[in-house]
This record gives C-alpha cells, sequence and structure tokens, in this order.
C-alpha cells in the first residue's frame, strides 16, 4: 500500500500545483464540494480548519481554470501569495 504524506510532498510540487487560500472556515465544506464538482480539476485539503487556511492540489494544465473558479466562488477567498 502507497502512502502520501502531503507535507512531504510540497517539497516536490512546484508553485504552479498548489494554490494557497483563507477562507471563512464556514465556507471551506463548499470550496470542497465545488470542486469536487469539477471531477479531477482540483484536491482541496485544509492546513488550519481555525484559521481557514486551505491548499488546493492543481496540475500545471488545470492550475489557471482552478484559479479562475476560486476566484470566481459564490464566497469570499483570498488567494494568497507563494
Amino acid at each position: 500500500m502507497l502512502h502520501i504524506f502531503p507535507e512531504r510532498m510540497l517539497f516536490y510540487m512546484s508553485t504552479k500545483e498548489m494554490i494557497n487560500c483563507r477562507l471563512n472556515p464556514a465556507d471551506i465544506y463548499r470550496l470542497n464540494r465545488i470542486f469536487e464538482g469539477y471531477d479531477g480539476l482540483g484536491i482541496v485539503s485544509t492546513r488550519d480548519n481555525k484559521a481557514g487556511l486551505v491548499v488546493v492540489y492543481v496540475t500545471p494544465d488545470t492550475y489557471p481554470e482552478a484559479l479562475t473558479i476560486i476566484q470566481n466562488a459564490p464566497f469570499p477567498v483570498e488567494v494568497l501569495p507563494d
């Protein structure tokens, strides 16, 4: 069985493969559901649920579309610098 440790994967990922965001903690579930609806576009992972910090893992090909979805979410989402 393959075990994946996200904290170790960050070292190997380029900045175009993850989008760091801050949002209202109550909206984390909603952002996750939006990305689940775009099957395979990105994976939302919570970094700090109390602070509303998440990372959206994407591929370089899906980065622009994922960023557009985040920027047009029906609730405020702040895209954090790399």
